[in-house]
């Protein structure tokens, strides 16, 4: 009958015997034990595992976020338009370009071609610090070589007073006859531009609007809207405090250029020029882009004193209060605003909302990095547009 009814022993060499149970057990605790004396002596073995255990996680998360490769270059996606292959002018477009810089960073001067007109400048503000002499003696020694950098001894060289440098560029691109240039362009130190390319396009959009940059006052660029204006409070070279900033304002909504650079017509660089106070520019950074679609909208809307102006309550401690802001000039001047989203962008990436891929129709191109800009320059697409040798007017 089974299950037998007596109880039985297990053999020695049964394999469900205890005993066997038992040295199986043993052997796995000696492993454990083994391993423990190994990594209780040894810090780094222990470190190196934590670590190669937070590689394999950051793997496996990366692996289930990952996004989609970032497209930079587009121009595979669409024909060359026909502007770009327009005849080239007879007489060039004669550019007058400040970048607005500092002593530490790169500015790259090389991919100017020699088919377009051009004075280059360079504005960099007083130099401060531990090695500041080592800097300034490199800075004269570049001004002596080439004389196209604008050295602003009373503006320290600091990003919170980019609206100064901004200012002082105007100026030099004023210091002309207007008749003597077609274009004022500012742009930073990190914006690639295909001059070129910009040539071509500018002169499409310009035939669309029928405008004359010698006439008319054009803002050319990347847009974005604020409305933040300011009075001119602060007398230049003032010792009071160099850091207060002019009077704010909030008023209707208006468009200013964004970081990349922007480009303005004589007529508007003479008009600016000429104000009397000048027009404010005692304002810290980041609104120094806003501060240009400040001047312009103020040529505007200033004279006209049926639009309702408040002091801001993050700038003013008094409270909040209705300003009738003296004109800049006793007539309103209107700006044709050209906001180019094709042509002016971050570089893919850099900056959402503003980025976009490199395209046949993007001539200003902003936070590259020189070794980028090169490569770019040295794409067969568009390496034609460069020619060996540069040319100062």
């Amino acid at each position: 009958m089974y299950p037998p009814a007596v109880h039985y022993d297990r053999l020695s060499n049964d394999p469900e015997s205890d005993h066997n149970d038992d040295s199986f057990t043993l052997k796995i605790s000696e492993h454990r034990s083994r391993l423990r004396h190994y990594l209780r002596p040894n810090p780094l073995v222990r470190v190196l595992c934590i670590l190669v255990l937070a590689l394999l996680t950051w793997r496996i998360i990366s692996n289930l976020t990952r996004r989609p490769p970032l497209k930079v270059f587009a121009l595979d996606e669409e024909p060359r338009p026909s502007w770009l292959d327009d005849k080239t002018p007879d007489a060039p477009m004669r550019l007058r370009v400040a970048v607005i810089s500092r002593a530490k960073s790169q500015c790259s001067k090389e991919f100017v071609s020699p088919r377009w007109s051009w004075t280059f400048d360079s504005s960099l503000g007083r130099q401060r610090g531990l090695f500041s002499w080592w800097t300034i003696s490199h800075l004269e020694s570049e001004i002596e070589e080439h004389g196209d950098i604008e050295y602003l001894r009373d503006i320290d060289d600091v990003k919170e007073r980019l609206s100064e440098k901004r200012f002082a560029a105007l100026g030099w691109g004023g210091s002309v006859r207007r008749t003597d240039y077609d274009w004022f362009m500012t742009m930073d130190s990190d914006t690639f531009v295909r001059f070129g390319a910009l040539s071509r396009r500018l002169g499409l959009l310009l035939k669309e609007r029928d405008v004359n940059p010698q006439t008319q006052s054009v803002l050319v660029g990347r847009m974005a809207a604020h409305r933040l204006f300011w009075e001119n409070r602060i007398p230049d070279g003032s010792t009071d405090d160099p850091w207060e900033e002019d009077l704010f304002l909030k008023g209707p909504w208006y468009d200013y250029p964004i970081g990349i650079g922007y480009m303005m017509s004589p007529f508007l660089v003479e008009t600016l020029l000429s104000l009397d106070p000048p027009p404010p520019h005692h304002i810290h950074y980041p609104n120094d882009d806003v501060m240009i679609g400040g001047w312009i909208a103020a040529l505007k809307h200033f004279p006209d004193t049926s639009i309702d102006f408040q002091t801001t309550p993050e700038h003013s401690p008094e409270p909040v209060h209705k300003v009738v802001p003296r004109p800049y000039l006793p007539h309103p001047i209107d700006t044709v605003v050209i906001d180019d989203k094709e042509g002016w962008h971050d570089y893919a990436g850099r900056k959402v909302g503003y980025d976009a891929p490199f395209s046949w129709s993007s001539v200003c191109l902003h936070h590259l990095h020189p070794k980028e800009m090169r490569m770019l320059r040295a794409m067969d697409a568009i390496k034609g547009e460069w020619a060996p040798g540069r040319n100062h007017d």
